[in-house]
C-alpha cells in the first residue's frame, strides 16, 4: 500500500507499506511486513507477526516476540 495515510493502519496481510502514515502501523499476527514508510508514530509488532523497517519511524518499534529487522531509521527508544 503506497500513500498518505492520514491515521493509524493495521496491517493485516504479507506485504510492504510505503509511503507516508501519519499514525501508527500495528501488524497482526501471523504476517510479514516490510515498512518503508515514513511513520509518524509507532511500529507494533503483535506475537507471531514479523516486521523489516527499512523506513523512518519517528516513535519506537514496539515488537515482544523480537522479530523485528531495523535497517532504517528509529527515533524513539
Amino acid at each position: 500500500m503506497k500513500k498518505m495515510h492520514a491515521g493509524s493502519i493495521t496491517v493485516t496481510r504479507d506485504g510492504r507499506v510505503d509511503g507516508m502514515v501519519a499514525g501508527d502501523v500495528m501488524v497482526a499476527a501471523g504476517v510479514y511486513a516490510e515498512v518503508a514508510a515514513m511513520v509518524a508514530g509507532d511500529v507494533l509488532v503483535e506475537p507471531g507477526a514479523e516486521v523489516t523497517v527499512t523506513g523512518m519511524v519517528a516513535g519506537r518499534v514496539v515488537d515482544p516476540a523480537g522479530r523485528a529487522r531495523i535497517t532504517g531509521m528509529v527515533a524513539g527508544r
